[in-house]
């Protein structure tokens, strides 16, 4: 559970995680050491990651939302290649139509393509694919660490 010094870090972490642990003791009677002993048991219980955020539009990459639909029996292959895929920004389970909902980015329109093609589309029994703007009023984004996974590699969308 969180207590009033947990969510007070978090909350300056979330404006800038590079704030120092001088700022982030401010306002509590907690040392520099304190500060960031309850950020690495944070980090450690899987509530805090600090990394850096990317300006999409900047970096001229583009932007797909995908839905699917997969196949119980290949739901936990997908699920795994998902989440080593640095083209998958955001993944999410759903009901409807469609049972998974993917936020993919790259470089440009020919890799996204690629990528739906030949890799996602293996796993899935139906796909729809809508060609989005980089976000709205989130200048920046988080994107997964890596190179492409072993199924990007394979197919060359690399």
């Amino acid at each position: 559970m969180l207590d009033h010094i947990d969510e007070h870090i978090i909350e300056k972490l979330k404006n800038n995680g590079r704030t120092s642990l001088t700022d982030l003791s401010e306002g509590s009677d907690l040392s520099r050491v304190a500060i960031a002993n309850r950020i690495e048991k944070l980090q450690q219980n899987g509530l805090l990651k600090v990394s850096a955020l990317l300006n999409l539009e900047k970096l001229n990459y583009q932007t797909l939302i995908v839905e699917l639909q997969i196949a119980n029996e290949k739901k936990a292959e997908f699920r795994k290649m998902i989440s080593g895929c640095s083209k998958v920004m955001q993944a999410f389970e759903t009901a409807g139509q469609h049972n998974h909902l993917l936020i993919c980015s790259a470089k440009n329109n020919n890799l996204l393509r690629k990528f739906v093609e030949d890799v996602l589309k293996k796993y899935a029994t139906d796909c729809k694919v809508t060609l989005a703007s980089n976000p709205i009023g989130a200048e920046y984004v988080h994107m997964k660490p890596g190179k492409a996974c072993a199924d990007c590699k394979k197919h060359g969308v690399e």
